[in-house]
């Protein structure tokens, strides 16, 4: 029988930090990401409030002219504004750095419309912070899963975080498919909430596609090539990819992805005489560098063996 994508429950049970349910949904985090790399959050913490807005102010956002867009500056770890490309020509998407923070996101905001828009201000920085908690949640369940855990705090206050919105417009208009080749994300961990029209597919351990079904509590959680080097191998990086075949609807789809701006270090808690070291510790920004030098089809594959595998 294929193998599905494990669904983890955050409840308020299971995420009291040292309990037996904090330990046992850190083991599950952990097989989930070894043998997928994703899993499904089930996130419980995550009020209607926070998630009914969020897609509304995403059409607010695209709906703004093209010039207005462009003006999404650019960072370390994305552009800011992504326009239709030839080979995605029903994809648009627009990202900016740190809306976890309030200041981030009025500064933004004030970008877009200069005469203000609290509603999307208030929309972003309150989606942003809960889905912050969430990574944090993870990234030290995983940490901990693997006896590392006194480690989280330093790597924890070295993450950065971008929020990408993405919008992909109806199958077969302007004579495209909305349709995205398997990649993997150079994250450190990345987690996708989507409208109700389906449209993210995973690779199982199975080399199956399995489809994301959203429910509006429901994120698809990956770990990224960063990762993957951390954990020495042990995590695998998730392949993905979009394919939309809903038609007459358009999908909006929210990205949160977290980024280290120091030096990635592996653990010696992973490295045994069963793991040998497999990578050398590295600078996530120079590992982004390098992967944007390389060729368009080389881009789809994981590239972090190739930039610091031992």
């Amino acid at each position: 029988m294929a193998s599905k994508v494990p669904v983890i429950v955050f409840s308020e049970e299971s995420t009291g930090p040292r309990t037996k349910s904090w330990m046992r949904a850190c083991d599950e985090i952990v097989q989930a990401l070894e043998h997928h790399g994703c899993f499904i959050a089930e996130y419980e913490g995550f009020r209607p409030e926070l998630r009914d807005p969020i897609f509304g102010v995403a059409k607010e956002l695209f709906d703004l002219p093209h010039e207005t867009k462009v003006r999404s500056p650019d960072s370390s770890y994305s552009k800011g504004y992504i326009p239709h490309y030839p080979g995605t020509p029903l994809l648009e998407g627009l990202n900016f750095d740190g809306a976890e923070k309030l200041d981030a996101c009025e500064k933004f905001t004030a970008l877009m419309w200069p005469s203000g828009n609290a509603r999307f201000c208030k929309a972003a920085y309150s989606y942003a912070s809960a889905i912050a908690k969430l990574e944090k949640l993870v990234t030290r369940m995983v940490f901990e899963g693997y006896g590392a855990g006194k480690y989280c705090d330093s790597h924890t206050e070295s993450t950065a975080y971008v929020l990408r919105f993405l919008k992909y417009k109806k199958p077969g208009e302007d004579g495209g498919n909305a349709y995205q080749i398997a990649h993997t994300d150079k994250t450190f961990l990345s987690i996708l909430h989507q409208n109700n029209v389906r449209g993210l597919e995973v690779m199982t351990k199975d080399g199956e596609w399995v489809t994301f079904e959203p429910s509006p509590s429901s994120f698809m959680v990956m770990a990224g090539d960063a990762c993957m080097g951390w954990s020495n191998g042990r995590i695998k990086a998730c392949y993905h990819k979009v394919d939309v075949q809903e038609e007459r609807l358009v999908r909006y789809s929210v990205g949160f992805f977290s980024y280290n701006t120091g030096k990635i270090e592996i653990p010696k808690e992973l490295i045994d005489q069963d793991h040998p070291q497999q990578f050398k510790s590295f600078s996530h920004l120079d590992f982004l560098r390098f992967y944007h030098k390389i060729d368009g089809h080389t881009k789809l594959q994981s590239q972090i063996k190739v930039y610091c595998g031992v």
